[in-house]
């Protein structure tokens, strides 16, 4: 903790000068309601956890999977040699905020505050080169007015997910194998969101390699979030054109 909250400390004055792209672009994407059919694209939020995120990478790497790693800042801090290795692995790095806090219930101030801090935790850990992450989703996935425009005004893409690993009726891998691809193929595919970080994600783990495998087994492509949503636009310009 006491040595997180140090480079907060050091990082804080670079907080406010980060500077926003002058061209901002739409916050809110169809990124729920708008699936590539039989695509899936896999995303995990609040790690990096050394208990767990290891592991799923592992699981991915063997599988030739790419994911996007939504990081909170203070753990990007914590545990640096994690976030390389999500880099080294070529994962995609995306901003989960600095602090992880209920972001709906900030000042416009403070929700751009913790977006650039972010931005700036993991920039402190992978070197000035590495570009700032475009995809953001926030905390709990919930959005305010103030989150919509400190995300435009950044020149980030929301991002949400329409099916979560995470549940708090499913107790077994069984089961949550079982509930997610249930829900996976009545939407035919979309973002799925599993957690690597903050509370214990045994469950998680034991339950993703049968959830990809079943995947893999009905014939879902599983891409990274960057082709899906290319994937995702060109499903919306042929349901426009009535194809």
């Amino acid at each position: 903790m006491r040595k997180w909250f140090l480079l907060l400390s050091a990082l804080l004055p670079v907080v406010v000068l980060l500077p926003a792209h002058p061209k901002a672009v739409a916050a809110v994407e169809p990124t729920v309601s708008v699936v590539p059919p039989q695509t899936v694209t896999l995303t995990f939020d609040d790690g990096p956890d050394p208990r767990f995120t290891p592991k799923i990478l592992d699981m991915l790497k063997k599988r030739h999977l790419q994911a996007t790693f939504f990081i909170v800042g203070k753990n990007a801090l914590e545990h640096p040699d994690l976030v390389k290795q999500i880099e080294q692995d070529g994962h995609t790095i995306a901003n989960h905020t600095l602090t992880h806090p209920h972001l709906e219930t900030m000042k416009p101030g403070g929700v751009t505050a913790e977006l650039q801090g972010g931005d700036a935790a993991l920039t402190s850990v992978l070197g000035p080169s590495f570009p700032v992450p475009h995809f953001f989703r926030p905390p709990r996935g919930n959005v305010s007015p103030a989150i919509l425009n400190s995300t435009e005004q950044l020149d980030k893409q929301l991002i949400l997910w329409n099916v979560c690993v995470e549940n708090h009726t499913t107790t077994t891998p069984e089961q949550v194998e079982q509930r997610v691809i249930k829900l996976i193929h009545e939407r035919h595919g979309g973002i799925l969101l599993a957690h690597d970080g903050e509370l214990d994600r045994t469950l998680t783990v034991k339950s993703l390699p049968r959830i990809l495998d079943d995947l893999a087994r009905d014939g879902y492509r599983i891409v990274p979030l960057q082709e899906y949503l290319k994937d995702q636009q060109q499903t919306v310009s042929k349901n426009s054109l009535g194809v």
